[in-house]
């Protein structure tokens, strides 16, 4: 699975960190499909799955938050960036 232009985290480290961060979340097709469609019962079994384009459509959603123009929607939608100290 790809992300849709990875050329833009040489110039935007944000989406990388976004994309990456997902992928380490949510590495196995099956993660995804699960929050697209849900799940039966309380199982882990999605009511449907997700096509590999679907999956590169999610991932470069994901990407695109990471974005100045990502961003912008985010901070509009009341969602600040905060740094965390370990």
């Amino acid at each position: 699975m790809k992300s849709f232009k990875e050329y833009r985290h040489r110039s935007n480290p944000k989406e990388k960190e976004f994309h990456d961060k997902f992928l380490q979340d949510h590495s196995k097709g099956v993660d995804m499909s699960l929050i697209v469609f849900g799940h039966v019962g309380n199982g882990t079994r999605p009511l449907g799955y997700l096509t590999p384009r679907e999956e590169d459509i999610v991932l470069s959603t994901i990407q695109w938050l990471g974005s100045p123009v990502g961003q912008g929607f985010l901070n509009s939608c009341g969602f600040k960036e905060e740094k965390i100290l370990v």
